[in-house]
């Protein structure tokens, strides 16, 4: 059960409800998300993606019905990330678990001897604001062509979350004023349950680092007076910033599309 093959089989198949990634006439953004941030050691990795790869193959054989999207960062981690709707079916936890465990050994796949010393995993459930997110162009969510992530944790001071919601309503509205913002994006998600609340999780995307570094140097020549007034605002609702980079893996995502 330590295992992030188990860990993640028990979330995918504990009966919760799955949120459609598709609508008949336009994309809908899932609201809600569990998920596992795994580290593995550096020493281990080569015989992780080994190990994961096998599990991802299997996913694959079986026809695995679910979204999923995956993430390495530039920390030795991973992020998978599955969008849920509620958390309905919990109680048929172990007895989906033990059934899929079986398939899976039935197959040659044991996932506890498989990961074993590997990694370790913790878990977390967050919440896609669209109120704190900012798409001018109307274009949300993961695909193959915004590959490069940038994640800052924003762990607030207990209490700011309503003057945090007012400082980026000013980056939005500043963004709004200017001719540049059709190049600039990003999502916000909120820490429901993890290790460290209240907590925020910025995500910008781009082609690729080089891409997102280009924009952000020009527009810092051209308003890093305003970029230091917004953040000082910004800034004194806030505890700790911690940033990681990351990229979206889709050979190992299902049903991303």
């Amino acid at each position: 059960m330590k295992s992030t093959a188990l860990l993640l089989l028990v979330f995918l198949f504990s009966g919760v409800v799955v949120s459609e990634l598709l609508a008949q006439e336009a994309p809908a953004m899932p609201q809600n998300f569990f998920v596992i941030e795994e580290f593995v050691s550096p020493s281990d990795n080569a015989e992780f993606v080994k190990v994961q790869q096998k599990a991802v193959d299997l996913w694959n054989e079986v026809g695995l019905d679910i979204p999923l999207y995956t993430y390495a960062t530039n920390i030795n981690s991973y992020y998978w990330v599955v969008p849920i709707e509620n958390f309905a079916g919990i109680d048929q936890l172990f007895e989906k678990v033990g059934t899929m465990t079986a398939e899976m050994k039935e197959k040659g796949y044991d996932a506890d001897k498989e990961f074993k010393d590997l990694s370790t995993a913790r878990q977390m459930v967050i919440h896609y604001s669209e109120e704190l997110s900012y798409h001018p162009n109307g274009q949300t969510g993961q695909t193959r062509d915004n590959a490069y992530c940038e994640l800052t944790f924003l762990y607030l001071k207990q209490g700011h979350e309503e003057e945090a919601t007012k400082a980026t309503q000013r980056y939005k509205d500043f963004y709004n004023s200017i001719e540049e913002k059709e190049n600039v994006d990003w999502d916000v998600y909120t820490v429901w349950m993890g290790p460290d609340t209240p907590c925020w999780i910025l995500m910008y995307r781009a082609e690729s680092e080089l891409a997102m570094r280009q924009t952000e140097a020009k527009l810092e020549a051209k308003y890093q007076d305003k970029f230091e007034e917004l953040w000082t605002n910004f800034a004194q609702h806030v505890r700790k910033v911690d940033t990681q980079e990351a990229r979206f893996l889709p050979n190992w995502s299902l049903n991303f599309e």
